[in-house]
């Protein structure tokens, strides 16, 4: 009797978790079922998912592995600080949709080559703190195009894949800090925005240990132990911006720089934190005519600053000293001696009382730039300069009259660009709260026109078809199209146009597609209408992908419910990846109605993000008319992919 109660509990239990397995293991063309996940997600992986947001938070966790049973439409993925140690070519399959994954502060020591390829549209990838991690030696972000920001900091990574940035064209920071890093050979690569190599263990800036290929606008090796310079690299780098400091450096190396900067397109040179304490003689001789227009001294503890240091600096637009603590109270002009093209400077927390900017060019002072000394400086020569005295200049003279001296004040003179009554006339002599009241009429205008502008948007709105209509029109006669057009036309595919569309959007296709198709494009009489026209014999989505594949064009009929269909999601991600694959637009998206942003599905906002051509359909007769001429245009012709150039 014991046993009988016993066995009795232990075989509805087994029964129970048979039922379950079968219920898991379902046959896959069973659509009204198609995950097991949404209700039950936190027993299987204690991941927390915004399924509205399509995010899902798995920090800390103790995760050893990636969770493979999230939603299939995570856009968001974070797995901070877990214990995963491997990332597999199958880790990230059952999610193509992710955009933002962070797997920082694990333990991964390895990446298979393909394990970000599903990733198609990833743009933010953070593998931060895997001290451990090696990278694969070639190929690992060869399908990750989108990627935006790469976080590849503190992974003590002693080297780096030759084409690590190859097949990123467009990358806005690629942040590689405090690795082990003793040399770069980063050959091939496009456009990054910021590379962030600080906190390295680069040594040498030869062309044995140094080769940079990427265009950036931002360069950062602060805190680099740099010991030697070959001005020959430093003149090769496509940036914009090089930050260099950190450490100190010798007064050899950083005459290697400045030749270098002299014979480069570097605009923008920034010393940091320490990095010089003093300019020697004819220090900045070799940038005479050179493109560098911004100079910044930046937390430095410079000894002394020598007449003329800076008159070779003939281009310098701006140049800026902060925080560097100089041992001098006055600046004087034979500092800015030859700096004929200086529009902007700043001096920010350092210990100026005195300043003189008598005998230049300047026209305007801009009150941000002696703000920083507004406490400590006391005595001011603007003496011999072409100022306009106008309205701007209210917060000069309120300064000057308050505990600041102005030097050479006879010889302070307003120049002829100034308001009438002060032209050629002593600064000291304008009065801002007589001759700058303010003109209420103005105001008295501002409620008509704000009228006005209600009244033409009206118009504009109430006419927008009739007007995009003439501006299409104006563009064809006047500007007309820099297009790369594909050489085959549509006799050169089996089929002419494919239409994929909703079953619920078939009588629009019926009553309004089908015969426009048939009066504007005769010559198109190969059609395949929806899945009635599929190839039979084959699998469903097979079939789908040999007719894309097979026609000249396809149309896909977007509406509040196609977007919310299953397969009709596949299929528009079958042609988007024919589209990448044969870099041929020949896809038009129409829309039937207008679809809220929080109802609009990833790959149809991935495609709108593109500028990929789109059509909008109208009941406004006018407006259907600019619909057919356009969807005409776009049927007639097939453009080849260009990401030289901006989307129209």
């Amino acid at each position: 009797m014991a046993n009988g109660s016993i066995l009795y509990p232990l075989l509805v239990v087994c029964l129970l978790v048979s039922s379950s397995f079968q219920s898991l293991h379902r046959h896959d063309g069973d659509s009204e079922m198609p995950f097991l996940t949404l209700g039950m997600d936190k027993s299987f992986h204690g991941c927390d998912q915004n399924l509205e947001l399509k995010e899902a938070s798995c920090s800390n966790k103790d995760l050893d592995t990636v969770p493979q049973n999230l939603s299939e439409d995570t856009e968001v993925l974070d797995l901070f600080k877990n214990n995963i140690t491997k990332l597999l070519n199958s880790s990230f399959e059952v999610y193509p949709l992710i955009n933002t994954l962070d797997i920082s502060y694990n333990d991964v020591r390895t990446i298979e080559s393909a394990t970000f390829y599903p990733l198609k549209g990833l743009m933010d990838l953070d593998l931060s703190a895997n001290s451990r991690l090696v990278l694969p030696a070639t190929g690992v972000f060869m399908m990750s195009s989108r990627l935006s920001i790469l976080v590849l900091a503190s992974l003590n990574l002693e080297s780096l894949p030759n084409d690590i940035l190859k097949w990123i064209p467009n990358l806005d920071v690629a942040d590689l800090t405090s690795n082990q890093l003793s040399f770069i050979n980063v050959s091939s690569c496009g456009m990054v925005d910021s590379v962030l190599l600080t906190g390295n263990l680069l040594q040498h800036l030869t062309a044995s240990d140094f080769t940079f290929s990427c265009h950036t606008v931002t360069l950062d090796l602060r805190y680099n132990h740099i010991q030697s310079v070959d001005p020959g690299v430093i003149a090769s780098l496509h940036v914009r911006s090089l930050y260099l400091g950190g450490y100190p450096l010798s007064d050899k190396v950083w005459a290697n720089i400045i030749l270098g900067i002299s014979r480069s397109d570097i605009e923008q040179l920034t010393i940091l934190e320490g990095s010089i304490g003093a300019f020697p003689k004819g220090f900045f001789d070799p940038l005479r005519d050179s493109s560098l227009s911004v100079l910044d001294f930046f937390n430095n503890e410079l000894q002394s600053l020598r007449p003329l240091v800076f008159s070779n600096l003939t281009k310098l637009r701006e140049l800026r000293f902060r925080y560097n603590q100089l041992p001098i109270d006055e600046i004087q002009p034979d500092f800015f001696e030859g700096m004929n093209a200086l529009k902007v400077l700043t001096i920010h927390d350092n210990r100026l009382t005195i300043l003189s900017l008598a005998n230049n060019r300047l026209t305007r002072l801009n009150q941000s730039t002696f703000k920083p000394i507004f406490s400590s400086i006391s005595s001011l020569d603007l003496s011999k300069n072409p100022i306009d005295c106008n309205c701007d200049l209210k917060w000069l003279i309120d300064w000057l009259n308050e505990h600041i001296r102005l030097k050479e004040k006879d010889k302070t003179i307003c120049s002829s660009a100034s308001l009438e009554p002060l032209r050629q006339k002593p600064l000291l002599d304008f009065e801002p709260n007589e001759l700058c009241i303010i003109n209420y009429g103005l105001f008295s205008l501002i409620p008509l026109a704000s009228i006005s502008l209600v009244v033409i948007s009206v118009l504009l709105y109430h006419y927008r078809w009739q007007l995009r209509y003439k501006l299409f029109l104006l563009k064809l006669a006047v500007l007309g199209y820099k297009e790369m057009r594909d050489a085959r036309d549509h006799n050169d595919y089996e089929f002419d146009v494919t239409i994929i569309f909703y079953d619920d959007d078939e009588e629009w296709i019926r009553e309004q597609l089908r015969p426009a198709l048939e009066e504007r494009l005769p010559q198109f009489q190969r059609n395949v209408f929806g899945d009635e026209d599929l190839v039979l014999g084959m699998h469903y989505l097979d079939s789908v992908d040999y007719v894309v594949s097979h026609s000249y064009k396809t149309i896909i009929v977007l509406s509040r419910a196609a977007v919310r269909d299953h397969w009709f999601i596949l299929k528009f991600r079958t042609t988007m990846d024919h589209v990448s694959d044969t870099l041929t637009e020949f896809v038009v998206v129409v829309f039937l109605e207008d679809i809220p942003d929080d109802e609009m599905p990833f790959l149809a906002r991935l495609y709108l993000s593109d500028g990929r051509p789109y059509i909008h359909w109208t009941e406004n007769v006018i407006g259907q008319q600019y619909f057919w001429v356009e969807l005409t245009k776009n049927l007639t012709i097939n453009l080849r992919t260009n990401d030289l150039i901006p989307n129209e």
